[in-house]
């Protein structure tokens, strides 16, 4: 028996994960953890901020008013709460004490993308370019969903410079509203009519609607490809993505005019997975961005090679290896639960450049040469 804050108990009973609320708090999941199981608030944020983003992130995941109140009082409860437990420290940057000691001429992981070549790409991202490029070409719907960090939105800038190259016909339609959650079929309408150079003013809504279908086939016809693409798609309201799906369903012949590419963090899997959307669900390809897993080493490798440097003047072998242990995020189930502890792999690019920073950080204050597997595990 222990005493967790109640929040703990409504997460369980709601569709959202803990770590998307943390996320929405601006804070670790493993900084969660400890505000339900032992109220260890952050030092250095204000509880009553964070208080609210979490209530808020709730509310847009179906919570109650009355569901709401009390959360953040301690309840006793059997310990078949989830727990995640991470390693967790506040992000740094490379610092320049680092930089002059391991003789960066800049910093391998800050504004690094300026190139294709700067871009990673393992078996698992190649596979998912050409999984955007066959949605693009093909006409169909995928979803792309990721962890924050994960390197979903470089990779689709990749796509769209590869297309820009290579596939001029391919039209790519992005609407320009940056909060996601008040994009409205009339947005969708004015990215379609902005796109095509469509001058819509003063029509209704039927005769705008009729003028971009008629427009959308005649470009097919002559020899364009259309592709939407969504970024944070997370964010859209559910009646938006049943209207993406009637765009979609429009032909030219039996050819689809247009693909559907939606991009976002796992909030998206959840929001897919409801019986509202299910006309759309069962109709578009879901595919989960893997975590770096055992390319961390040539992904260190390569980030270092770009700015001219060999890692492995900087970090022994085994230390490479070691730097997933660091990514590594232990889900406690509870006593009560069918399932034992999981270990979930957290090693997307995001993390792992934090955990890299953080090593030669260290290396550098007690003047290491090199980074060791003994270093790693003892001192990041």
């Amino acid at each position: 028996m222990s005493r967790c804050l109640a929040l703990g108990q409504l997460l369980a009973m709601l569709p959202v994960s803990q770590a998307c609320v943390a996320r929405a708090m601006g804070i670790s999941p493993a900084g969660l953890s400890k505000i339900i199981n032992y109220q260890q608030w952050p030092v250095r944020a204000d509880a009553k901020q964070l208080k609210s983003k979490a209530e808020q992130a709730l509310s847009d995941a179906g919570a109650t008013k009355a569901q709401l109140k009390g959360i953040w009082k301690p309840v006793v409860t059997d310990d078949a709460v989830p727990r995640d437990e991470e390693e967790y420290w506040e992000p740094e940057m490379l610092s320049e004490q680092a930089k002059q000691f391991f003789k960066f001429s800049r910093d391998p992981f800050q504004n690094e993308i300026s190139a294709e070549g700067d871009v990673f790409l393992n078996r698992q991202n190649r596979q998912l370019l050409e999984e955007i490029t066959t949605a693009a070409s093909a006409g169909s719907m995928l979803a792309v969903i990721g962890e924050c960090g994960s390197g979903k939105t470089i990779l689709k800038h990749l796509f769209l410079h590869r297309m820009a190259q290579n596939n001029p016909d391919l039209v790519v339609i992005e609407p320009r509203r940056i909060d996601r959650k008040k994009i409205t079929a009339e947005g969708l309408s004015s990215a379609i009519c902005r796109k095509l150079q469509l001058n819509c003013a003063g029509m209704n809504g039927e005769e705008r609607d009729a003028k971009i279908e008629d427009a959308l086939i005649e470009s097919a016809e002559n020899g364009h490809r259309h592709v939407l693409i969504i970024d944070e798609a997370h964010d859209l309201p559910r009646d938006v993505i049943k209207l993406i799906k009637r765009v979609w369903e429009l032909t030219s012949g039996f050819q689809r005019v247009m693909g559907v590419v939606l991009i976002g963090q796992p909030e998206l899997r959840h929001k897919l997975g409801g019986d509202y959307v299910r006309e759309f669900s069962l109709r578009c390809a879901q595919y989960h961005v893997a975590p770096l897993a055992f390319d961390i080493p040539a992904y260190v490798q390569h980030k270092f090679k770009r700015v001219g440097m060999d890692v492995s003047s900087i970090f022994e072998e085994d230390a490479l290896k070691a730097i997933r242990g660091k990514c590594l995020l232990l889900r406690k189930l509870g006593i009560n639960s069918a399932q034992g502890d999981e270990m979930e792999d957290r090693s997307y690019p995001l993390k792992v450049n934090s955990v890299v920073i953080r090593a030669l950080n260290i290396a550098a204050a007690i003047h290491e040469s090199k980074v060791t597997e003994q270093l790693m595990l003892q001192e990041v």
